[in-house]
């Protein structure tokens, strides 16, 4: 195999070479942009933008904050990691908020002790990012479950009238994660529903759990944790985003003796234990995609998420609509987006965030309004009944 990459690293070397002498457009051909970029929530006050290439490469992302020009490159220690075709750059918060930024690559083909074979830079246009601006009114895109079917998710956001404002992809984006090409599905999706100019909240599903490539992508998103769980601030939202695991036991056939989610939760669970949620939220918000917290590999996650003030949990994986109050024994409210359903429709949610309230709209890919449930958080029960 090591052989094979050498072989075609030097085919492809060569042919940039060759299109830098004669002006040929091999570059453009063979080494691109496949996937615009997308701002994910990281935690910690900071962003990490994401895309990627045709080859692999470099990556930077430039940007102008308060006159001064900054270059933030992907980097491993000091070194610029040129050996894939994802890219992923962390950048504060505070910087890319209701500005503009552009994502750079440039094709690496040899890179030896004291010799490179480069290509040329490719771009991609200036994107002008929104951030919280003080609106009073938060619109929250929910897609979770998509499975490889963007098309009809694109026909069921289409139904809404209000622009997102913030974009919540629940996990189960796709069925399997056995290599890069698989997590570049999940980055084409974001782009296309994001446009990189709004932030994205991501949450592990299940489904991504499964393939070599499942404990990779995680590490793409840079979080402090160092698993896919963290907190992040979108105005008076606050958001706790958990990563739930598996659905099944570790010792489960489908995971062949190779994973320990077991440890992992275990891990998650200390340190929820330690978040303190920020007192001046308005509304506190937990993300997860599989919706029983009762029992995470032996871990009750309602007590915890009670005594965080938690007053509002987005859930997915059951492939349904369902608003629901007091389940499992959670003292707050919880809404299931429903999701590919078993004909390949697509329903997707749309929650607007205002004086003190939660507004759920749902709509499938035929247009159809699914369900709408408005959740108050200025009274004690639910405001209401789930339809």
């Amino acid at each position: 195999m090591y052989e094979l990459n050498m072989a075609f690293n030097a085919i492809i070397s060569a042919l940039i070479v060759i299109q830098s002498a004669l002006c040929l457009p091999f570059n453009t051909l063979l080494f691109r942009i496949d996937n615009g970029a997308s701002v994910f929530e990281s935690g910690d006050d900071m962003y990490t933008v994401m895309w990627s290439t045709s080859l692999p490469g470099t990556g930077y992302v430039t940007y102008t904050y308060e006159g001064e020009e900054h270059t933030v490159k992907d980097l491993h220690n000091a070194s610029l990691r040129t050996q894939e075709s994802i890219h992923s750059v962390r950048i504060p918060k505070e910087h890319l908020d209701n500005n503009t930024y552009t994502c750079h690559s440039q094709y690496v083909g040899t890179r030896r002790a004291y010799v490179a074979i480069k290509g040329r830079t490719v771009s991609t246009k200036p994107v002008k990012f929104r951030g919280y601006s003080g609106q009073d009114k938060i619109n929250v895109l929910v897609l979770s479950d998509i499975h490889e079917n963007p098309g009809n998710a694109a026909k069921a956001v289409a139904c809404f009238e209000n622009e997102p404002d913030l974009l919540v992809m629940n996990g189960d984006e796709v069925s399997f994660m056995t290599a890069a090409y698989k997590f570049k599905q999940v980055l084409s999706y974001a782009h296309r529903f994001s446009g990189g100019s709004i932030p994205v909240v991501y949450t592990n599903g299940n489904h991504e759990n499964r393939g070599e490539f499942a404990g990779d992508y995680i590490d793409l998103f840079k979080t402090t944790t160092g698993g896919l769980y963290y907190t992040c601030r979108y105005g008076p939202i606050e958001f706790l985003c958990l990563d739930s695991g598996e659905d099944k036991k570790d010792s489960d056939w489908t995971y062949s003796g190779l994973v320990d989610y077991t440890s992992y939760i275990a891990d998650e669970t200390e340190w929820l234990q330690t978040v303190e949620l920020d007192e001046d939220a308005q509304y506190k918000v937990c993300v997860v995609h599989i919706p029983n917290i009762k029992n995470r590999y032996g871990n009750n996650w309602v007590d915890i998420l009670a005594d965080m003030g938690i007053g509002f949990l987005i859930g997915g994986h059951k492939h349904r609509i369902n608003f629901e109050y007091n389940q499992n024994g959670a003292p707050f409210y919880q809404m299931l987006d429903g999701g590919k359903s078993r004909d390949n429709g697509y329903v997707a949610t749309m929650l607007t965030f205002a004086d003190g309230q939660i507004n759920a709209v749902c709509y499938d890919n035929e247009k159809n309004l699914r369900g709408e449930h408005t959740y108050s958080f200025n009274e004690e029960s639910p405001s209401g009944e789930a339809p």
